[in-house]
């Protein structure tokens, strides 16, 4: 079942390639930004970043 998952991310990133390092990097530099400045920061750019690393990685492993 997760092979199949990490096959379609991967079907996924190949049509969208161009958009996911961009969307990585901002949300990363966001969440870092977002904790070093305040105390009670959300976590959810960090999860949007988890998960275009996670889009990525899949793109790039599958064959």
């Amino acid at each position: 079942m997760l092979i199949g998952l990490m096959q379609f991310l991967g079907i996924f990133y190949y049509w969208t390639w161009f958009i996911w390092p961009f969307v990585f990097v901002l949300t990363f530099v966001y969440a870092i930004a977002s904790l070093v400045k305040d105390e009670k920061a959300s976590m959810k750019p960090a999860i949007a970043a988890s998960i275009s690393l996670l889009i990525i990685l899949a793109g790039i492993t599958t064959t």
